[in-house]
């Protein structure tokens, strides 16, 4: 899945300020799939857009720009940056414990003392 910033047509924008408020300047979306959406204006949303690709590689394989595409909701998604994180964490930890290797590791030399490095023993 792939983190979408969505350039808004005039119906979306419409939308999407009666969802979230007629004063919000909003112009464009970031569309998570089934996380959730943020609306907000080009600036903002590149902003989340560019950093959200990169840093949950888990959940996105990259990012990709469109216009007009349709979001499930028209109301921004409260605190979607946790969601990511939660769900990033979560399959992170499920990676870790399958790539793991069941092998001990294996047992370092002692270590000489001061007096054993004296007398030589």
């Amino acid at each position: 899945m792939k983190v979408l910033l969505v350039e808004l047509n005039e119906e979306q924008i419409r939308k999407a300020k009666e969802a979230n408020g007629a004063r919000k300047q909003i112009t464009h979306a970031v569309v998570c799939g089934q996380y959730g959406q943020i609306f907000g204006t080009e600036k903002q949303c590149r902003k989340y857009y560019s950093a959200w690709s990169e840093i949950f590689p888990r959940l996105f394989d990259g990012g990709k720009e469109v216009k007009g595409h349709e979001p499930a909701s028209y109301e921004s998604t409260f605190d979607l940056v946790n969601i990511l994180i939660t769900a990033h964490d979560s399959l992170e930890k499920k990676s870790e414990t399958r790539q793991r290797p069941s092998t001990p590791e294996p047992a370092r030399p002692r270590k000489k003392g001061f007096l054993e490095k004296l007398f030589g023993k």
